[in-house]
């Protein structure tokens, strides 16, 4: 019975989308001065809409996202098209054929749709470094720190068995202090073999003073029941692996360096709920930088009071796809989508996009990517 809601409104979703292509195509037939009302042009024009329409069961898949892009690309053009009818008026009703022709044939959604979706295939499947260096006034040692930030591999979605292994030797090079796993390294749809595979490479990454692990909300047995492994399962790999696991505990690199590891916010769902920042924080040498890793961006505002220096996180995949991006930051779902925040004074946060996304095949909201924090003093 759970399951009729959900495709009651997958249903209603699929009509949507074909109610709407069955009014562009005949837009497209009309402005090409194609006889609508001839019958093999009606059949023509039902068979393609109900194919639109079917392409769209599998939501996550290239198809569906294409048509969707399409979809609303076309709604910013009817826009468009609305904002110059309105502005030249019986200019536009006795002339504009070039505008009316190219508006009317839908090359523009279509166009620019096409474009984004192969650039989304490719930018998923282009995992770059990018650089951020974080200064403070804490009496840390002279060289500083060099962070390693990973989050969101979601491990099968894009990257194989060899360019990950590739991806990771490269990471190797950069001469990292600490490995930060900040959750959603796998997900639902990555095997046993997988999963070995993704942390006993993660765990090869050259480091000097360790790799450490947060759970995202994927990562558990959590959306699907059918999890190919167990939680035991994986926390045998990773420990194997040399892969520290921090669930709300704190951990004590150097004397000027301090861990915090969160419990994934997800939990607190499942009744289990987690500790306070303030709780956590509450007997931590406040003169020591601290590090805290919390795989979902929110409490900033918590933490800058408990005295958190530098929060990282993940979770969001930059939106992933656009404008989800856009969508997130104006209703505020989390404290931020992506990149720097300066929380307050003393407290700064940053949000990587991952390594990879969750699901869907594209990414054109943000890069994917893995994180290099430079942890300096102030001279």
């Amino acid at each position: 019975m759970r399951m009729w809601p959900v495709v009651i409104v997958l249903a209603l979703i699929i009509i949507g989308i074909a109610f709407y292509f069955y009014k562009f195509l005949r837009r497209i037939l009309v402005t090409f001065d194609i006889n609508i009302n001839q019958k093999k042009v009606k059949i023509g024009l039902t068979i393609a809409t109900i194919c639109i329409g079917l392409l769209c069961i599998d939501i996550s898949g290239i198809a569906a996202l294409t048509i969707l892009h399409i979809m609303m690309l076309g709604f910013i053009c009817q826009l468009l098209n609305f904002i110059i009818k309105k502005i030249f008026k019986v200019k536009y009703e006795n002339g504009l054929r070039l505008w009316k022709k190219i508006y009317g044939s839908g090359i523009i959604p279509v166009f620019i749709a096409i474009v984004l979706i192969i650039y989304g295939y490719f930018n998923l499947r282009n995992v770059i470094e990018t650089d951020y260096t974080i200064y403070t006034g804490k009496n840390i040692r002279s060289e500083g720190y060099r962070v390693v930030l990973i989050a969101d591999v979601h491990y099968g979605v894009s990257l194989n068995d060899e360019e990950f292994t590739a991806k990771c030797k490269e990471i190797s090079e950069a001469d990292a202090d600490i490995v930060l796993l900040c959750g959603d390294i796998i997900d639902d749809s990555t095997t046993k073999a997988g999963m070995e595979h993704v942390f006993k490479t993660l765990g090869s990454i050259e480091n000097k003073l360790g790799i450490y692990y947060v759970y995202g909300n994927h990562d558990r047995p959590f959306y699907s029941l059918k999890y190919p492994f167990s939680e035991q399962d994986l926390v045998k790999v990773m420990e194997t692996n040399g892969i520290t696991i921090l669930k709300d505990e704190i951990y004590k690199i150097t004397d000027d360096l301090t861990l915090v590891g969160r419990e994934d916010k997800s939990r607190n769902r499942n009744g289990e709920g987690r500790l306070t920042i303030d709780s956590l924080l509450s007997n931590v040498n406040g003169d020591s930088f601290i590090l805290t890793m919390d795989h979902q961006p929110n409490e900033y505002a918590e933490n800058g009071r408990a005295g958190t220096d530098l929060l990282v996180s993940g979770h969001t995949h930059g939106g992933q796809i656009w404008p989800v991006n856009l969508i997130d930051k104006l209703f505020k779902i989390n404290d931020a989508v992506y990149g720097h925040t300066q929380i307050d004074e003393d407290t700064e946060a940053i949000v990587t996009s991952g390594f990879a996304g969750w699901s869907y095949p594209i990414k054109t909201a943000s890069p994917a990517e893995y994180v290099i924090i430079d942890i300096k003093p102030i001279n």
